[in-house]
C-alpha cells in the first residue's frame, strides 16, 4: 500500500488532444497526397489517351477525387486514432476490472501504474483502497479469533470454580456428620467460588473490563491467594508454599485476574499432578517483577486435555496485561510453570 499518492496532473485531456492532432495530421497529409496523386494520374491518362475533357468534366473529376480522398482520410483518421487510444482504453478496462473486484470481494491483483495522468491517480487510489480493505479484513478476522479465544478461555475459567463447587457439594452431601466449623468453611469456599463465577460471567457478557486495585502490601494479597490454593488442594495433595521472597511492596493488580491465575494452577494440579509428591508454590519479588512458580510431578500415563492449553493461554493472556510472560517447562515427569508480572503500577 502506498501512503503518498502522485500529484494530480490534468494531462489526460491533453494526451487525447495530442492523439487527435497526430491522427488528423496523418489523415490530412494522406488526403493531400491522395488528391494530388489522383489528379496527376487523371491528367496523365487524359493526355496519353487523347481524351478531351471540358471544364465541367474536370470539375466532376476533381469532386470525385476530393470525395474519395476525404472518405479514405476519415477512415484512416478513425482507425489511427482508435489504435493510438487503444492503450488508454485497455487501461480503463483494467481499472474497471479492479473496481468490480473490490465491489464483489473477489481476488484483487495490484494494478500496475502507467503514465502520469488522471488514470494513473485513479489506479493508485484503487490499489490504496484494495490494500486498506485487505488490512481491515485481516483485522476483522484477528478480532474474531481473539473474541473466540477470549470466550473459550473465559468459559474454561468459569468451569474451574464451578468444578470446585460441585466437588464441595458432593463432599457435603456424602458427609452428613461433618462438624459445623468445617462445614461452614466449605460453604464459605463455595460462596467465594460462586462469586468468582458471577464475576467471570460479567466479563463474558460485558467484555474484558479490567479493574486494577491499589495494594499497599502485595505480600498480604498473595498470602491469601496461596492459602486458598493450599486449602483447595489439601484433601488430596501436600502443598508447600514459600512467600519468603515476596516483599511487602505496593502495587496495583486486578484481584479477579490473580484469582484466575491461581484457579487455573489449582485446576491443572488436580487434573495432572501426582498426589504422592508435594506440590510447590513460590511467590517472590525479582529484578524483573513479581514471579509465581508452581511445580509438581505428573501422574504416570496422564494425558493432557484441551483444557490444559486453554488454562495456560488464560494465564499467559493475563501475564501480558502486566508486561510479563509465562514459561512452561516439562522434563520427564517433572512439570513447572513460571509466571512473571512486571508492570505492577497499573493505571487506576
Amino acid at each position: 500500500m502506498t501512503d503518498r499518492k502522485p500529484p494530480r496532473r490534468h494531462t489526460l485531456a491533453y494526451e487525447i488532444l495530442g492523439l487527435i492532432g497526430i491522427s488528423g495530421a496523418a489523415a490530412g497529409g494522406l488526403y493531400v497526397i491522395l488528391t494530388q496523386l489522383a489528379a496527376t494520374i487523371a491528367e496523365y491518362y487524359c493526355f496519353h489517351s487523347n481524351v478531351e475533357m471540358t471544364e465541367f468534366g474536370w470539375l466532376e473529376v476533381d469532386r470525385w477525387i476530393f470525395s474519395v480522398g476525404g472518405i479514405i482520410s476519415i477512415l484512416v483518421f478513425s482507425v489511427l486514432f482508435l489504435a493510438l487510444l487503444g492503450d488508454r482504453m485497455r487501461y480503463i478496462r483494467t481499472l474497471t476490472g479492479g473496481i468490480e473486484a473490490l465491489r464483489t470481494g473477489k481476488s484483487f491483483a495490484p494494478i500496475r501504474l502507467e503514465g502520469n495522468n488522471e488514470l494513473t491517480e485513479l489506479a493508485d487510489a484503487i490499489n490504496y483502497m484494495a490494500a486498506t480493505q485487505q488490512i481491515l479484513r485481516e483485522r476483522e478476522l484477528a478480532l474474531a479469533r481473539q473474541k473466540e479465544q477470549f470466550i473459550r478461555t473465559l468459559s474454561h475459567d468459569i468451569r474451574t470454580p464451578l468444578t470446585s463447587i460441585l466437588a464441595y457439594t458432593e463432599y457435603l452431601a456424602q458427609t452428613e456428620e461433618l462438624p459445623f466449623p468445617e462445614r461452614k468453611k466449605h460453604l464459605q469456599m463455595m460462596k467465594k467460588k460462586a462469586e468468582q463465577i458471577r464475576d467471570l460471567t460479567g466479563l463474558l457478557l460485558d467484555g474484558d473490563d479490567r479493574a486494577p486495585e491499589r495494594f499497599d502490601n502485595l505480600h498480604l494479597l498473595f498470602a491469601q491467594l496461596a492459602a486458598e490454593f493450599e486449602e483447595e488442594l489439601e484433601d488430596r495433595f501436600t502443598v508447600q508454599t514459600d512467600l519468603s521472597g515476596c516483599l511487602s511492596a505496593a502495587g496495583a493488580l486486578d484481584v479477579r485476574e490473580m484469582q484466575r491465575i491461581f484457579d487455573n494452577l489449582c485446576s491443572n494440579v488436580q487434573k495432572y499432578a501426582d498426589p504422592d509428591v508435594p506440590v510447590c508454590l513460590t511467590v517472590q519479588m525479582t529484578g524483573e517483577g513479581l514471579r509465581i512458580l508452581q511445580t509438581n510431578r505428573i501422574r504416570s500415563g496422564e494425558r493432557r486435555e484441551s483444557g490444559y492449553q486453554l488454562g495456560i493461554h488464560s494465564i499467559r493472556r493475563i501475564a501480558q496485561y502486566y508486561g510479563g510472560q509465562v514459561l512452561v517447562q516439562q522434563e520427564g515427569d517433572s512439570f513447572s510453570i513460571g509466571i512473571t508480572l512486571k508492570d505492577l503500577q497499573q493505571k487506576l
